[in-house]
């Protein structure tokens, strides 16, 4: 049975369960979604889906139901060519979901983004009980919380070079598109997730608390010397997507991040 018509009668969104589910999860894997066939539609999914939808043209809601459906049958037989390049669609689901977040800002002045102090509370234990006003720096806030949202364990503290290796990764040999870099600043540490590289010789890295908000900019190779690393429940990328000759260009101004605190 096409995906289509599983979803003809009732459409699935987030929280739904059953062999549905899991066909849409197997459906999205075979296009190039780093999905299992858990038969829950959970966080993951859901990034997946949007991610989807946005690369076919469709509205992204989020849910499955007939045109979504339709646009998974096509890419999985050919009659439709793949919604994104195959460059694009390799990149793993939590920095799908940061990217998804590009634009969050913090609080003007004494106020705090409501958004920011959400993803702390979600969090839950150490993070949310030290996590009270977005001035405190956020950057280990953001990237934990992108794992979090498709179902995968980060450091759960606040402290970025916690990144290196003290949470259920694996060291890579050099940097790949969603590899988190954590990196040493004055006064503490930041942690960015690889991008790409841009035309100036930079490494491109998406972050929470870069110039106070979620945005793509370029680091100095240089200060990328904590590793790379890769969540451990996460197949790594093979060996010719790994090191600065084989990332993606991202286009940039080339003035390197200078505010992370």
């Amino acid at each position: 049975m096409t995906i289509a018509a599983l979803v003809a009668a009732t459409p699935l969104r987030m929280g739904a369960t059953g062999d549905a589910v899991k066909q849409v999860q197997l459906a999205l894997k075979s296009v190039g979604y780093d999905l299992k066939g858990t038969g829950w539609f959970g966080p993951a999914t859901d990034t997946a889906v949007e991610t989807f939808q946005k690369r076919a043209g469709l509205n992204v809601d989020g849910e499955v139901g007939p045109l979504t459906g339709a646009a998974l049958d096509a890419a999985m037989t050919g009659k439709a060519p793949a919604p994104a390049p195959a460059a694009e669609i390799s990149r793993p689901l939590w920095l799908e979901a940061g990217i998804k977040l590009i634009g969050t800002k913090e609080g003007a002045g004494s106020k705090d983004n409501p958004v920011i102090i959400d993803w702390a509370k979600d969090e839950g234990g150490d993070i949310a009980a030290e996590y009270t006003h977005d001035s405190i720096p956020w950057c280990a806030l953001f990237a934990n919380h992108i794992l979090t949202r498709v179902g995968l364990k980060g450091t759960k503290t606040l402290w970025a070079l916690d990144f290196a290796g003290k949470w259920p990764s694996v060291k890579l040999a050099g940097p790949a598109v969603g590899a988190f870099a954590p990196m040493k600043r004055t006064g503490g540490g930041h942690i960015t997730v690889v991008v790409g590289k841009d035309q100036h010789g930079n490494v491109m890295g998406l972050g929470g608390n870069q110039s106070d908000a979620v945005n793509i900019e370029p680091f100095a190779a240089s200060r990328l010397n904590q590793g790379f690393w890769w969540p451990k429940d996460v197949p790594p990328p093979p060996a010719s997507q790994i090191g600065f000759s084989h990332l993606p260009v991202v286009l940039s101004n080339g003035r390197v991040s200078t505010n992370e605190a």
